[in-house]
């Protein structure tokens, strides 16, 4: 396996999951948290007249459910990277404070993001979609 590039080195206790040129994937080592940025393209509605962006996603699996929340959208991979970082150091310091992941919510980790370049959403200031899904 090739090392991963250094731009996207993930902090201590954090694993990379998946690379590609169109999706970034992160995992905590404990817990089934998971932060994701995908490229996505203007078939989604997006304002403004950008042909592609990254949307930034928290998502926490448990068994055959997962809970998520879409954190936003950002305009370049270098912005998702650094998005996808804050979440991942975020989560670090509240596991630091709380001593464990079981108190975190995709929610509570994407309400505290501050994402850099990021893209406004046409009905408000700022996406951060929720959804639960349970596998059959």
């Amino acid at each position: 396996m090739s090392p991963l590039p250094e731009d996207v080195q993930p902090p201590s206790g954090w694993v990379c999951k998946r690379i590609d040129a169109d999706e970034l994937v992160f995992a905590h080592g404990a817990g089934g948290l998971e932060v994701e940025a995908t490229c996505v393209d203007g078939t989604q509605p997006l304002p403004f007249e950008l042909t592609q962006c990254w949307e930034v996603t928290c998502r926490l699996r448990a068994g055959e459910s997962s809970s998520e929340c879409s954190i936003g959208r950002v305009t370049t991979r270098a912005a998702a990277v650094e998005a996808l970082r804050s979440c991942m150091e975020h989560v670090n310091r509240l596991v630091r404070r709380d001593g464990s992941t079981d108190t975190l919510t995709p929610g509570a980790i994407a309400g505290e993001i501050d994402l850099r370049g990021e893209i406004p959403s046409p009905t408000s200031g700022r996406d951060t979609t929720h959804r639960t899904t349970l596998r059959h």
